[in-house]
Parts: C-alpha cells; structure tokens; sequence
C-alpha cells in the first residue's frame, strides 16, 4: 500500500481486522517488503492456531498515490504461497470506502445512496410523524452517515459531489421543516435545525480532534498527527496552538496533519477553553451563527 515519503511500516489492528501499510516513493520497494512482512504475519497466525481469510472479500491490496505517481497503473504482486493477493482500485475498511487516489467519491456516493433511500422512507411515513420525530429519526438515521469519518473521504471531494452531499442534507431539513421540495433555505433554518452546513460540520469535527489532543482524551496515536506549537510569546492563545506542517499540494492541505492546527489555531480563545467537549461543540456552532 503506497502513500509517500520514506519506507515505512505500519500494522493497524481493530477487532479481527488487520490493515498492513507500507508508506515510500518505490512501488516495487514496497511489494517486496510487503511479501516478506505478509508472510511473517501468516507464520505467526499459523504459530498461534489462527486462521486467515484468503477470499477476494477478505484480504486485499491496494495501491495509494496521487494521478501521476500512479500513472501506468503499477501492480503489487504480493503472495502467500502459490496465493495471490488481489489488487483492487478501491476497497472497503472498517465501513469506509477508499480509493487509489482518496478522492472520497465511492464513499460520498455510498453516503448519498443511503440518505435518499433512508429519507424517501421517512416521505412514506410523513402522515404519522409529527415535527419532533421527524427531527429525531433524521439525526438518528441519517445524520451519523454525513457524519462516519467525514475528516478522511469529505476535505478531497469534487466541487460537484460536495454540492449533492450539501444537497442531501438540504433535502433533509426541508422534510423535518415541512418546507417545499424547491424552498430556500438560509441561516434560520439551519439555526432552527441546529445543524451546521456540511462543510462546516466537518471542520468542527477536525477540531473537536485537536480539542481532545489538547485534554488528554485522544488516542496515542494522535500525537503522530498533532504537534503543539513551541511557545515563543507566552500567551494563553500560543500555549493552545498546533504547528501546522508544510503541505505543497491541495491533496497534502487536506489532510487532518494540516487541516486540524489550520483550523484550531483560527479559534477563538475563549472557544479552546471550554470545559467539556459538548460545551466546545456547542460554542463553535453557535460562533459559526453569529458570525455569519
């Protein structure tokens, strides 16, 4: 599996998924490390009376980069045995779709395909629901699809397919507002929805990320992603901002390395203090109001 950068390995472990990634500049590198890293993985599966899933649906490989990196579509050639592991151009982890390029669009149209079906579920039922279930069953059951790891698959999709995906949550507030299929909608009813546009929904989420790393409540591995900023003016400001690194292209912009401190830095004090994590998402929807 290839990002960038220098050889290096990791081993993602959740439940009884294992993801194996090799991140360097040379694919052919990579496949070799990855055979001999694969194959010492299955030894120690067999070691350890444990079984691993051959199948096309269960052990995949996938090559990452960027269009040109990926130009002439170079192949990874991994094997247990006289086994081959299938290569694919998108594949599925943990109820997330990724692609070569993590554009984010099979996800994104995952994510349609499920809100349209869920909501022309709820037209059919209009008749029984009044105003309050209608809000409660949209943030039941198809609020958290906007929401399922947006901070990967949202920052790198087209203009066109963030639009439908503006559009389908659109759809949604003009069911629970009662509102005709054609109505505008602005400020006031989001506000009476008290939901943020997409867009900006997600950039809260990349923050509550840095708001947790900052108390202490996130995972370890975080602090792989975020670096506090080394104080040069002592203020309370500086003491709570993030080095945001260089990023050249877009595709590197939208990263969580680079959108999180981005984004957190640009927050208001008086926001990073907040004591609890509901009382900060709370102060940046209603700081995204009153700017407006």
């Amino acid at each position: 599996m290839l990002l960038q950068k220098p050889l290096l390995r990791s081993l993602y472990l959740y439940a009884d998924d294992s993801c194996l990634v090799y991140t360097g500049n040379d694919p052919k590198e990579i496949e070799n490390k990855l055979n001999v890293n694969f194959n010492q993985l299955c030894d120690w599966f067999v070691e350890n009376k444990l079984s691993i899933h051959f199948g096309e649906d269960k052990t995949k490989s996938i090559l990452f980069g960027t269009k040109s990196r990926l130009k002439g579509n170079p192949k990874l050639e991994i094997f247990r045995g006289e086994i081959e592991i299938m290569q694919y151009s998108e594949v599925n982890y943990l109820g997330c779709l990724f692609d070569s390029n993590l554009s984010g669009r099979g996800m994104a149209i995952k994510i349609l395909n499920k809100v349209n079906s869920r909501l022309r579920f709820l037209y059919r039922k209009q008749s029984v629901l009044n105003n309050h279930l209608r809000r409660l069953l949209c943030n039941a059951i198809i609020q958290p699809h906007f929401d399922y790891a947006s901070q990967t698959w949202y920052p790198n999709l087209t203009k066109a397919l963030s639009k439908k995906i503006q559009c389908a949550q659109n759809k949604c507030i003009r069911f629970c507002l009662r509102l005709g299929n054609r109505a505008h909608l602005d400020k006031k009813e989001f506000k009476d929805m008290n939901w943020l546009p997409i867009t900006e929904r997600v950039k809260q989420r990349v923050c509550v990320l840095a708001y947790n790393f900052f108390n202490k409540t996130s995972p370890s591995y975080m602090s792989d992603i975020f670096t506090p900023n080394i104080v040069v003016k002592d203020t309370r400001n500086s003491q709570h901002s993030l080095k945001v690194p260089f990023r050249k292209t877009n595709v590197g912009q939208s990263a969580l390395s680079y959108s999180g401190p981005n984004l957190w830095n640009k927050i208001p004090i008086n926001i990073k203090l907040a004591k609890t994590r509901n009382e900060f998402k709370h102060k940046t929807k209603s700081n995204y109001f009153e700017t407006l």
